[in-house]
């Protein structure tokens, strides 16, 4: 690569190297600013950090910025510690038993708007407006059924769970937070927003097992722990979503 578009050699405290002064890359005062005071909300006493906070955010672009794929690493990590956190703060004040409730709830949810027909599991995208590929979003939902299906040990899944955790060992929540779709026009696919909100979902779905199973490898067995869920008569809850992760559309 020629010497303009390799990454300069200065970088600020937290690892993160800017872009050639002729490339483009997130804006350097916005991603200090926000790190700065997310880690100083990371750090203070109980949860006053989200993961959504982290999803949300957003930077402006300019030239000679910092490199846009280190920037989302490092909100990757920081969003994986502040999830952890959480977990660990909710089943301190609350106990496993509400937070598998809170998570089986939540599944229950997901895959209840995931029965319906194939194709026709959202609106359909607006007329001249980009929409998302039905048949792509449809694979990935099921596959998140699935995966969650055999992490919780719901239904059928748990006569065959290690064969689905094999075939979808690659699918997690940065997967799913992150995953592009081919686009559409108009009412031949998808429409992204309604979409976009229900992957939110799916990706604090994940997250939180993810998490779980995390902290979990400190105690035996947390299979087990977690399949136990599906016995315990959680209550169906609202789900209140979030925008999807904005990082693949500001690169």
């Amino acid at each position: 690569l020629p010497m303009a578009e390799e990454p300069e050699a200065d970088r600020n405290p937290s690892g993160i190297a800017r872009v050639g002064k002729r490339k483009w890359g997130y804006d350097p005062s916005q991603v200090n600013e926000f790190l700065d005071r997310a880690h100083a909300l990371y750090e203070s006493e109980g949860v006053q950090l989200s993961q959504k906070d982290i999803q949300n955010v957003s930077f402006d672009l300019c030239k000679g910025g910092y490199v846009i794929a280190q920037v989302d690493a490092a909100l990757t990590r920081l969003e994986r510690a502040v999830t952890d956190k959480t977990t660990a703060w909710e089943i301190s004040q609350h106990g496993r038993v509400t937070w598998k409730a809170t998570t089986m709830g939540l599944f229950r949810t997901i895959a209840a708007h995931a029965a319906r027909p194939e194709r026709e599991r959202f609106s359909a995208g607006q007329s001249k407006q980009p929409s998302y590929d039905r048949r792509q979003v449809d694979r990935l939902i099921d596959q998140i059924i699935a995966k969650s299906s055999a992490a919780l040990g719901v239904g059928d899944a748990r006569d065959d769970a290690q064969e689905v955790a094999r075939k979808l060992v690659d699918l997690n929540a940065s997967v799913v937070a992150n995953v592009v779709f081919t686009q559409r026009r108009g009412a031949r696919g998808y429409d992204e927003r309604q979409v976009d909100y229900y992957l939110n979902s799916c990706v604090e779905l994940l997250s939180r097992i993810e998490s779980y199973d995390r902290l979990s490898d400190y105690s035996a067995d947390p299979s087990a722990e977690l399949s136990a869920m599906s016995e315990e008569g959680a209550q169906t809850e609202v789900i209140s979503p979030t925008r999807r992760a904005l990082r693949s559309s500001r690169a």
